[in-house]
Order: C-alpha cells, then structure tokens, then sequence
C-alpha cells in the first residue's frame, strides 16, 4: 500500500505542476494528464470537447445490479497570483516535511489524484459490488459550472456523489444557494456646480437602495445544518467620471447567499417590494436588476445509509468525532442535487490557505482519507 499512496502523491503533483488557473489557462492539458491517467489502468474515460474547458467524464460499469458510486472533482484552480509573495513556487508543488505546497493542492487536485486511484484499486478487488462515475468538471472556479454542465449532459445515474473538496474536520453535506444581481441606477448629469437641481444623482439614488437592500429581512436567516445563516453583500459599486460632474448612472453587484428554505423568486419577489417602496418615497429612483447567477441551496438528509457509513468509518479510523456541517460557499454541489442525488459536498485531505498564498495539504493524511472512502464505498454497495 504504501506504493500506492507514493503514487498518489507523485500524481498530485504532477497535477499541480499541470497549471489550470481559471482566466489564465484552458483546461485542456489538466485533461489530457487525467485521461490518460485513467487509460493506463483499463479505463476508457473521454474527453468532453469544449474548445476553452475541457472536463472528463468516466464510466466503469463493473455490476449491472449494483450500486453506482459518482466520483466528481474540478480540473481548474483560482490563480496563484503574485508568485514572489508564495512562500514555495505556487505551480512547483514544493512537499516540506508533511505538507505539499501549490495552487489547487487542496482545491482540488489532491482530490483528483485520490479518486483516479480509489476508481483502480476498487475495480481490481472483487469486494467491490458496485460500479463508478468519474468526472472531472472544468470552469468551476469561475462559478460559471459550464464543465459540470457538460458532465450532466452525459446523463450521469449515481446513487451517491462525493466531491473532492478537503478537510477531515467535518463531513459536509450540504451548501448555501446564491443569488448574485447587478443593479444599475440611471439619473441625469449635470454641473456639479449648477445653481438649481437640474441634475439627477444616480450615486445618490443608489445609496438609498443600499440601504433599502441592507434593512431587509433576509440576511441572517438560519435552520438546522446552517447556523451561520444567509447573507446579503454589496460587493461592487461603480459609478461616476468626473469630480464635477453629476453622475448619471450608478452600478452596484450583489452576493446573497440562502438557505435551502429560501430561494431566488421568494428572494427576488422581497427585493422587488422593497424597492417599490422606495421608489413611492423618492420618484427619483429610477433602476433596472439583473441576475447575473443564480444556484439553489441544497441539503443531503443527514440519516442517509452513505452519509452514516462514512461518518462511522471516518470517526474509526481518524479516532475523533466528525460532525455533519454544511458549507458556506457554493459548489458544483448545488447544479448535481437538481438530479436528487445525495451529495457528499466535502471531506479529504487536511489541509490549509485555499484560494490564498502558500496553500497546501497534508500528505501524511492522504492514506486515511483514501482507506475511509474504499471501506465505506465497499460496505455500502455491498447492501
């Protein structure tokens, strides 16, 4: 076994050293490294031709009858950034005692790594009663999804699917919806300097729809598995070209992020509402709404058979209580439970700084992982 946890190492960093950074390279060598991969043990995976994003998509039918097991990581990583401020070269995946350093390390290549191998070493045990999806998504980090959009289109029928996100803190099961608007304020320019109010501010209009938007009820929502609640951000506001000019348009983008309770036409028909409101206080108020993304929450049922098992075995091996959570942010999660399949949203290796400087995981946590995933696949296609 500890061949094989070697290979898994010396596949991640190659996969690391394979840059995928989203809005600087196309997926398409990150493809070819996998696939490939994947065709050296028996495999026959394909590549899903999307001329900037490829993805991968894999299926290994070993038993008609049996239970079918969906294993999905993305192939991109968000940018590395300034590389001088990296403490270790963010593309070399530099290994330091326990921890291997690099962009998309933990986010989520040591994900892919594991899986190809976990995909192996149950296909040649006869203990292993069930049969594999593999998919590795492209353009996730963007939030547009377009690789597991793709991957859908393949028609994918899992019993469960598991992501290859990290963390052995908790298992994660569910995550936050997202709701994101770009709300544009139209007024009138004029001199700042006139001597009447000929003008109309569009800034000004947009501040009072800030604050409209802030006083809502909506933000700080919670149920159970999302204590932390949902959230409303003015993350963007633009507006204005000139010191003395008055502006005559205002651009603000909005990040909310809800619960499965809620959704985007109960969160739309608010907003709707309360501008409407203030559009009767100030007949100055003239904008337009736009919605730029739009993802529903979702929750996998905490008692499902998958879910217990792994929480069981993970508490077994790593001698601790792993709590049921849910995630804050989105995932390709949110897209894959439109199917009703019941989603493993997050459990791998330690790990720490994803999506900022020096990120890395632990390595020495990769043979836990690897043998809770391949005990628990393997007790629950054998029912």
């Amino acid at each position: 076994m500890k061949k094989l946890y070697k290979d898994i190492i010396k596949f991640t960093k190659q996969s690391v050293e394979t840059p995928s950074q989203n809005g600087i390279d196309s997926e398409k060598k990150i493809a070819n490294l996998v696939s490939k991969k994947l065709s050296s043990f028996g495999f026959s995976p394909k590549i899903i031709r999307n001329k900037k994003h490829p993805s991968v998509f894999c299926r290994i039918n070993k038993n008609p009858k049996g239970k079918t097991i969906w294993l999905e990581a993305c192939l991109d990583t968000v940018v590395a950034g300034e590389k001088t401020k990296w403490q270790h070269p963010p593309l070399k995946a530099a290994i330091k005692r326990r921890k291997m350093y690099g962009r998309g390390t933990a986010d989520s290549k040591a994900g892919i790594a594991i899986f190809c191998y976990l995909a192996k070493e149950l296909c040649q045990t006869s203990e292993f009663k069930g049969n594999l999806i593999l998919g590795f998504d492209a353009n996730e980090q963007s939030g547009e999804f377009t690789g597991i959009r793709d991957i859908l289109r393949q028609k994918p029928k899992a019993d469960v699917c598991i992501l290859g996100y990290p963390g052995t803190e908790e298992i994660t099961i569910g995550g936050r919806g997202w709701l994101r608007l770009e709300i544009t304020a139209r007024g009138k320019a004029a001199h700042t300097g006139a001597r009447f109010n000929v003008g109309n501010n569009a800034i000004h209009q947009m501040i009072d729809i800030i604050n409209a938007l802030k006083n809502m009820d909506l933000g700080g929502k919670k149920e159970p598995f999302f204590k932390y609640g949902s959230s409303l951000n003015i993350s963007l506001v633009k507006g204005g070209i000139a010191i003395n000019m008055v502006p005559d348009e205002c651009e603000a983008k909005i990040d909310i992020r809800f619960l499965p309770s809620q959704s985007k036409k109960s969160i739309m028909k608010k907003i709707q509402e309360e501008l409407k409101k203030l559009k009767k206080k100030n007949r100055n108020i003239n904008y337009r709404i736009d919605i730029l993304q739009s993802e529903n929450a979702f929750l996998t049922d905490p008692q499902n058979k998958f879910i217990k098992l792994l929480q069981k075995n993970a508490e077994k091996e790593l001698k601790k209580k792993i709590p049921l959570a849910s995630s804050g942010a989105g995932s390709v999660g949110n897209v894959i439970s439109k199917l009703g399949i019941p989603i493993v949203n997050g459990f791998g290796c330690d790990f720490g700084n994803a999506h900022a400087l020096n990120e890395w995981i632990d390595i020495t946590t990769i043979p836990k992982v690897f043998k809770i995933y391949r005990n628990t696949i393997i007790e629950y296609c054998s029912t």
